[in-house]
């Protein structure tokens, strides 16, 4: 939201909510997460493995588990629990969603594509999963067509305007800082469209706002320039500058 891009260990943070910004940041699954939080992910996914020993086609534990780990940024045991999933339960919409999610995130694009094709409807995250996939495969236009209607759908939605500045950016339209930084500067942002921001930032050729802004909303200086670096390399190499990430 896992990704299109492999950031240097320092940026491996956990983009969880966002297929599109999933796609574009590798993961560290303690970023961000208190330690309590951990705890009590990890006694759950106990407790649920308890439950699937008593009833293997418990279908609401197995996508407890899939969320709980793709909160956690560990999109592989997600995808492997949505799949479990989805052999007891092979057309529920919201399993093919969350396996498809987790498709994106290490890079199956056209798997990613397919599934929010299979899910189908007109909805927000299926919007956001079908432009994440379109723009792995470097389909920018229709991705962008995508996240325009889905804006026009939800608005205010930061996810959905988070991701259209990275792909306006990697199309190069000069507009796309703009838009990336009112997403991180709305009193709802969270971290992943702060970082987002920096990419676009890097993409267009705004280093030095898109530093200034970053700093001001509370990244790392480090973690700023890592992120700049990466959107540097994409804004001549377009897609060839991300790399996936797996875990």
């Amino acid at each position: 939201m896992t990704s299109f891009t492999s950031f240097p260990p320092s940026l491996r943070r956990a983009l969880v909510a966002l297929p599109m910004i999933g796609a574009l940041a590798a993961c560290d699954p303690e970023y961000g997460v208190e330690e309590t939080r951990q705890t009590t992910a990890t006694q759950r996914v106990a407790e649920l493995r308890h439950e699937l020993r008593t009833d293997p086609g418990d279908v609401d534990a197995l996508r407890q588990m899939g969320k709980i780990y793709a909160d956690q940024g560990l999109w592989v045991e997600s995808m492997g629990a949505y799949r479990e999933a989805l052999i007891v339960a092979p057309g529920d919409r919201l399993l093919m969603l969350g396996y498809g999610r987790g498709q994106l995130a290490v890079g199956d694009y056209a798997g990613a594509y397919k599934s929010a094709q299979s899910a189908g409807g007109g909805d927000v995250e299926v919007m956001l999963l079908r432009s994440g996939a379109l723009a792995g495969m470097n389909r920018l236009t229709e991705a962008r067509t995508e996240l325009t209607t889905a804006q026009q759908i939800a608005p205010r939605d930061l996810d959905v305007r988070s991701n259209l500045a990275l792909v306006a950016a990697l199309q190069g339209d000069a507009t796309a800082y703009a838009i990336g930084r009112a997403v991180a500067f709305a009193p709802d942002a969270e971290y992943s469209h702060i970082r987002n921001m920096v990419l676009v930032g890097g993409i267009t050729g705004n280093d030095a706002s898109a530093r200034n802004d970053a700093e001001r909303r509370g990244l790392d200086p480090a973690e700023i320039g890592d992120i700049l670096a990466v959107g540097r390399r994409a804004r001549t190499q377009g897609m060839r500058a991300f790399t996936v990430l797996t875990n």
